[in-house]
């Protein structure tokens, strides 16, 4: 056994016992791992029980051994101290569901240091941005499609090609006899989100409602198994989308 350290994103942290936590870590170096942190939850501990909340960013020393499941986290600290998130409702809400989606996604217990750093600086950028814009869940979903292998492909054409195949994730001239597609205005609205030029376009609350619900049949048909996160129904609540 080995002492090891970390940088880590807190997906799920579940109480354990009378006063531990466990916790699943999506790290840097070994992907998604499973941790126990002994006693932070009694009255008099020393730790910091805030500092393993879901979607925090943390440095971790933890012990390491080839067949254990459940590692024992040895000490940790934030990585970086959100300023926003944590009291402004639209932000913490945003990323609860940004969080949900990864934890509802990624599953895989290797290095993806690509897909860690995207996950890692969006969440910097939420807490610092001065105003979010109205699709910053959208671009964070269609973006994620691309570390997990599904990303729509680049063929769009208003005259053309004017759908979207949500089953081959291609844009299409005829949706006949497909059951699942976005119609013309949601197939452009996608493609603005992917050349970035969404700022463009006048969408309506209504069509990025759609486009979310659509996006989460997406990932249905691209991933076995997915369920929708947890926090979608709050998510659309707070923001009538």
């Amino acid at each position: 056994m080995s002492i090891e350290k970390y940088n880590g994103i807190i997906f799920k942290s579940i109480p354990y016992s009378e006063t531990s936590l466990i916790l699943d870590i999506y790290t840097r170096t070994s992907g998604l791992k499973s941790y126990i942190v002994s006693g932070v939850r009694k009255k008099k501990s020393k730790g910091n029980a805030s500092l393993y909340k879901a979607m925090s960013l943390i440095d971790f020393v933890a012990y390491s051994g080839s067949t254990q499941k459940l590692y024992r986290i040895k000490e940790a600290k934030y990585a970086v101290i959100y300023q926003n998130i944590t009291t402004d409702v639209i932000r913490s809400t945003m990323a609860m569901f940004m969080i949900d989606l990864c934890r509802s996604t990624i599953k895989e217990r290797e290095a993806n240091e690509q897909l860690f750093d995207f996950i890692w600086n969006r969440f910097i950028h939420l807490d610092q941005v001065e105003k979010i814009p109205p699709d910053y869940h959208l671009r964070f979903t269609l973006e994620l499609c691309n570390f997990l292998g599904f990303y729509p492909q680049d063929n769009w054409d208003g005259e053309t090609l004017p759908f979207f195949d949500l089953g081959k994730g291609i844009f299409i001239a005829d949706p006949t006899g497909i059951s699942s597609y976005l119609a013309m205005d949601e197939a452009e609205y996608l493609y603005s989100l992917m050349t970035d030029q969404s700022h463009k376009l006048d969408v309506s609350r209504s069509i990025r409602k759609s486009l979310l619900d659509n996006l989460m049949l997406y990932y249905r048909l691209h991933i076995e198994g997915f369920k929708d996160p947890p926090s979608l129904d709050v998510f659309k609540a707070i923001f009538s989308i």
